[in-house]
Order: C-alpha cells, then sequence, then structure tokens
C-alpha cells in the first residue's frame, strides 16, 4: 500500500462563503499593493525621453554657441563638441539636485544593458521568492517587496553614479517580482472557484497597466528622480495596509499552523456577518489513495 497524496477541504470558501465583503477588501488591499508593479518598470527606460527640467551646468565664463543635454559647442572652436559632465534638475519642482551622470546621455549599447539587467533581476527574483512564499508565507514576500521598494526608490532618487545605478535596478526589480504574482497567488487561495477568474483579473490589472502604459505615464513626471521619489512615499503609505492584510489561510493548513489560520477565518467571518461558535475548530481531512 501507497499513499501518494494528500487533500485538504477548501476551508475559506467553506467557512466564509463563495463571496462576501471580506474577500471583496482582501481584492481591494492586493489590488493597491500591486500598484508598485506598475511603478517599477525600468525595463523600459530605453524608451523614456529627457526631462524638460534637466539641464547641462555651464559656467558664466564659457561663451557658448549651442547647448544640448548632453554637450555643448563653444564660439571660440565651433567644430569641437564638448561632453557635458554636471546637470542640475529638481526634485518635486522645488529641491534642486547636481547629478555628475545621466542615462540619457549613455549610448545605445548602456540603454540596451540597462533593460536586460532589469529582466534578469526580475528572472531570479521569481525563483527566489517563490521559495520565500513557499516557506515563510505570501504575505512575507510582500512585505519584503514593499520595504525594499521604499529603501531603492529614495536611494535611487539620489544616485549620482551609473555602476550604483544600475546594481540598484537590478536588486529593485529582484525584489518587485515578489509582489508581481505572490498578489495573485493570495487571491487565488482567498477566492472560491467561481469568483477566482474575475478576481485575479482585478489584481493584476495593474500590472497590466504598468506594462502597457508605463512610458506615457512616466512621461508625465517633471524627471526620473521626481518618478522614484513619488513611488518611494506610495510604498511608505502601503506599509499601514500591511496590517490589515492577512496570511493565506491555504499556506497556513498546508504548514500545519491550524491555530492561526482559524483566528483569520474567525475574524473573516464576523466581515462576512456569518456566526461561528465560539469553540470554532478546523479539522482538516485527509484523502489517502491506495494504490495495490
Amino acid at each position: 500500500m501507497t499513499i501518494i497524496g494528500t487533500i485538504y477541504e477548501d476551508v475559506t470558501t467553506d467557512v466564509l462563503g463563495v463571496m462576501g465583503k471580506w474577500q471583496w477588501l482582501m481584492t481591494t488591499f492586493l489590488t493597491v499593493l500591486m500598484m508598485t508593479t506598475m511603478l517599477n518598470q525600468y525595463a523600459y527606460v530605453v524608451l523614456l525621453k529627457p526631462s524638460t527640467e534637466l539641464n547641462c551646468l555651464l559656467s558664466e565664463q564659457l561663451d557658448v554657441a549651442n547647448a544640448s543635454l548632453c554637450s555643448y559647442i563653444l564660439k571660440s572652436n565651433l567644430s569641437k563638441e564638448i561632453q557635458c559632465n554636471k546637470w542640475q534638475t529638481k526634485l518635486l519642482g522645488i529641491i534642486p539636485i547636481k547629478k555628475t551622470w545621466q542615462i540619457f546621455c549613455d549610448d545605445k549599447f548602456a540603454l540596451l544593458s540597462t533593460t536586460i539587467i532589469c529582466r534578469l533581476g526580475f528572472i531570479f527574483g521569481c525563483i527566489i521568492f517563490g521559495v520565500v512564499s513557499d516557506s515563510f508565507g505570501r504575505k512575507m514576500a510582500v512585505a519584503i517587496n514593499i520595504v525594499a521598494e521604499i529603501i531603492f526608490g529614495a536611494v535611487l532618487t539620489f544616485c549620482d553614479s551609473e555602476s550604483w545605478f544600475r546594481l540598484l535596478i537590478f536588486l529593485r526589480s529582484l525584489f518587485a517580482s515578489a509582489n508581481f504574482y505572490t498578489g495573485i497567488i493570495l487571491i487565488c487561495e482567498i477566492a472560491s472557484n467561481n469568483w477566482r477568474t474575475y478576481l485575479i483579473i482585478i489584481v493584476a490589472l495593474p500590472q497590466v497597466i504598468g506594462i502597457t502604459y508605463i512610458v506615457p505615464l512616466t512621461n508625465i513626471m517633471p524627471n526620473f528622480e521626481t518618478y522614484n521619489c513619488l513611488a518611494s512615499i506610495y510604498c511608505v503609505g502601503c506599509l499601514t495596509l500591511l496590517r490589515w492584510l492577512p496570511e493565506s489561510p491555504q499556506w497556513l493548513l498546508y504548514s500545519r499552523k491550524i491555530s492561526k489560520a482559524e483566528k483569520i477565518l474567525f475574524k473573516a467571518a464576523l466581515k462576512n456577518k456569518i456566526k461561528l461558535c465560539s469553540n470554532f475548530r478546523i479539522r482538516p481531512v485527509n484523502h489517502k489513495v491506495n494504490i495495490l
């Protein structure tokens, strides 16, 4: 006799019903949290246009005939184009920031490498955080992503080094993958079979918008620094939602943390106006398939 499988009942649907206030609340929370993926699309940086508020800093003593974002020409030597090495922009349109490097002045190979770095970070992140979410829970993976977005967004706002910039966008893409699909997994484990497809569409909507419209949305921002700063501020607000975001009851059951799953479902039942007895307990049923 060989045991080849163990299947647990869909306790979430059995206790809370097919759809209720709690499921809608979780869908709303996850959709808001998934907005962070829309703000982290550095793979499309090659399609962005330089900010109109980004200017090359020139000495007042120089007699300039013509100047652009990346170079200028002196009247004394019209045949020689000099590369700019200092720029000034304004964070949020108010705070002046000086830069000694700009990605928009890099060659095409450097811009292509930026895209490749972002893609590699995302691929490795999917593998790493797949293991993290299975080992430590779905909520843990989402929380790591939100905290990382705050830190990397703030650092990238003031980053003035090409090597550090590429390292940071690699790490940011790596950590962003945690929220890219964990939110979908979490809603699948919360929703019933009848509503699963519809709720996945709602939760995944920020990802679709980010992939499709990130370039025009980013170009609305006055500059790249403001974009990073606003993304970091948005993630700070998302930290408050983590307090109310529950762990997946299904993951808790598979991890043998039955008492925690019971507490989550008991509180969720109150939201759905379902009365449970005070000694509510989950009794997982093991279905064993025997092979002779």
